[in-house]
């Protein structure tokens, strides 16, 4: 790689991990590109090479925080767990509650997906994003082939569908409940932990046989 590339890279990056930083604490509307490229250490015009609309640096947000997501599922796949583990491992994954940080982003994620079809040409512009979650997607049906090798998952063939309903459901919940944190907090009971440990249970139950 040369130099000239290295440089590239790295201030591509920059501009991405500085907007993440903005857009996860901020609205996007009042986000402004000059902001992204204050915080990048980089001139607007520049920024403009890199990202012609603030709508490609929202999505490029969005793409790496799934990378990490994606990356998590690679390293579970990996470990010497039954495929039930490596399931309920997600579960915990999915736990939006876990930090402050793990809500801001649940925040920000749960608006890209609610109002990604409003940017113009979005199937082709978030192309890479949704190449991401289908790669999710085969690494989940793995670990259900796995767990049913090992004899840990049930043997059905509906398992498979039904494990990628719970965890579409798991992390759609988590997220909903991270974002109602502040007012689920003025209710008794259940609280939000307790809604999810119950999901949890019923889930697990379920894939327990």
């Amino acid at each position: 790689m040369s130099k000239q590339q290295s440089n590239r890279e790295k201030r591509y990056q920059a501009i991405i991990d500085s907007a993440e930083q903005l857009f996860i604490k901020n609205s996007w509307e009042t986000v402004q590109m000059q902001h992204i490229a204050d915080k990048a250490g980089i001139g607007v015009a520049t920024l403009f090479r890199y990202f012609p609309k603030k709508e490609l640096v929202i999505i490029a947000v969005a793409e790496q925080l799934l990378l990490r997501e994606l990356g998590f599922f690679h390293d579970i796949q990996t470990k010497t767990l039954s495929g039930l583990k490596k399931i309920e491992a997600i579960f915990h994954q999915y736990n939006r509650l876990k930090t402050p940080a793990a809500i801001d982003e649940a925040k920000f994620i749960d608006r890209f997906d609610a109002n990604i079809s409003d940017i113009e040409d979005y199937e082709t512009a978030a192309a890479k994003y949704f190449e991401i979650r289908k790669e999710i997607a085969v690494i989940v049906k793995n670990i259900v082939q796995e767990g049913q090798a090992d004899g840990s998952l049930p043997q059905e063939a509906s398992v498979t569908d039904e494990v990628m309903t719970m965890i579409n459901n798991f992390g759609l919940f988590a997220r909903k409940l991270a974002l109602m944190n502040d007012i689920l907090e003025l209710e008794t009971t259940p609280d939000a932990k307790q809604q999810l440990t119950i999901m949890h249970d019923m889930y697990m139950a379920r894939l327990r046989g």
